[in-house]
């Protein structure tokens, strides 16, 4: 079987606005042009790239999406290329938030999530270690603060839009040491299949910058046995929503 993808790797802003019309800019499709080179080069073989004025025959593909969101499903149709299964909008919108994930009991410890301002200013100003805050429908280092001490008043703003909007995903600002993750499909009878883990490389700031296969020697045994283990829990939690 093969494939014809659409990289859409702004997909969360999109599922943020599934009530309004996403439109990305210029700069951002650029950059996602520069950073998603890796993630081009984990493409099949026998795969194709779905890129603005492509031809092809679409009889012989199967239309895959990074995330098959409304715009992505769309510019497979205008090719002519039939979607495999995919969810709801609505679903993809529940399970990429990051209350889905928080919930499901994954994150770093005392991982928070807020949606009023009173309970997370009394912890931001505790003062006891830093805080990074994340939009819930975010990526690539975007939609995120680091919290040090004093809040200025263009944070709050930036924070009240945010409580009003989607909520705060607050958690214990850390220096990571090497960033993993599994993809994987959940198929619509129930089973799962997990793919070879990935390395996220990123700024010194958490700014997204490629992707590639991990390698061996990145990962201990251990870790490896985790990383799988909490890959399969999301996946059932997955078929479940």
């Amino acid at each position: 079987m093969r494939f014809a993808w659409v990289l859409n790797l702004d997909a969360e802003l999109e599922l943020a606005r599934l009530n309004f019309e996403y439109v990305p800019r210029s700069k951002l499709l650029q950059q996602l042009l520069t950073y998603g080179q890796g993630s081009r080069a984990l493409l099949g073989p026998e795969d194709v790239l779905l890129e603005p004025g492509a031809s092809l025959n679409a009889a012989e593909f199967v239309g895959r999406a990074w995330c098959p969101t409304p715009r992505a499903l769309s510019r497979l149709a205008a090719t002519g290329v039939r979607p495999e299964p995919h969810p709801e909008a609505a679903v993809l919108r529940r399970v990429n938030h990051r209350l889905f994930a928080h919930q499901a009991g994954g994150g770093l410890p005392e991982q928070r999530y807020f949606t009023e301002r009173a309970p997370l200013e009394q912890l931001l100003r505790r003062a006891e270690r830093p805080w990074l805050l994340k939009r819930p429908l975010s990526f690539a280092g975007r939609g995120q603060m680091r919290f040090y001490g004093a809040i200025s008043d263009k944070q709050w703003s930036w924070l009240e839009v945010s409580l009003a909007r989607d909520g705060l995903i607050a958690e214990p600002l850390v220096t990571p040491t090497l960033e993993v993750s599994v993809h994987g499909f959940v198929w619509q009878d129930g089973h799962h299949e997990l793919g070879r883990a990935c390395v996220q490389e990123v700024s010194e700031r958490g700014v997204f910058r490629g992707v590639r296969l991990a390698l061996g020697t990145e990962l201990e045994p251990a870790e490896s046995t985790s990383l799988f283990e909490r890959a399969t829990r999301v996946a059932g939690l997955l078929h479940e929503a």
